[in-house]
């Protein structure tokens, strides 16, 4: 696993190899970001950058966006279990205890949220990723209700641009507040 530290990343002793590449074509990925939007950066770009070859990328990845979403997803498992945050609603004791987190690791990993923002990806990630996020704020199940889910995948992608775009004037209780105040948000207080 990895863990950000200021930059990007640092690489923890117990990696595997294959974990070692993965690792470093997502640091590839993320400073070709930093110049450029995702759908400018080819394959042959990330590859060059991490110095690893073709095979390798596609010996674990489909995509670019795959790449990338591992890298976070890796993240948020890691930061999740080091501080033994909440997967889900249902494991969480309060609303805040779910979303506070999530809006910490956010702040704390604002660089890689911009990049998603530069990228134009943030309502991808909500959409994809961050499902149960969406739950919770509609309290609708995620087979009923795909429109519901896609309209508050959009408000959580614009109100996070904006606080990204705002430079994370809120902190992250400010966000968690403002997230429950949400036009039509169903959440549940346990």
């Amino acid at each position: 696993m990895v863990k950000q530290n200021g930059t990007i990343c640092v690489t923890k002793k117990s990696m595997s190899i294959n974990d070692t590449v993965r690792e470093s074509l997502a640091i590839a990925l993320l400073k070709l970001m930093e110049k450029e939007k995702l759908s400018r950066i080819s394959v042959s770009d990330i590859v060059k950058v991490a110095v690893v070859g073709r095979s390798s990328f596609y010996r674990n990845y489909s995509s670019k966006e795959e790449l990338l979403f591992d890298y976070i997803i890796s993240l948020y498992r890691e930061y999740f279990r080091e501080r033994n945050v909440p997967l889900t609603m249902n494991d969480a004791m309060r609303v805040e205890d779910f979303l506070l987190p999530r809006f910490i690791f956010i702040e704390e990993h604002r660089k890689i949220f911009g990049l998603l923002h530069k990228s134009e990806m943030l309502y991808y990630f909500f959409n994809k990723i961050e499902s149960d996020f969406i739950l919770v704020l509609c309290g609708q199940d995620i087979e009923t209700s795909p429109y519901y889910r896609s309209m508050f995948s959009g408000a959580c992608a614009g109100i996070i641009r904006q606080w990204i775009e705002r430079d994370f004037a809120e902190t992250p209780e400010e966000m968690v507040s403002l997230f429950k105040t949400l036009p039509g948000a169903h959440i549940v207080k346990k």
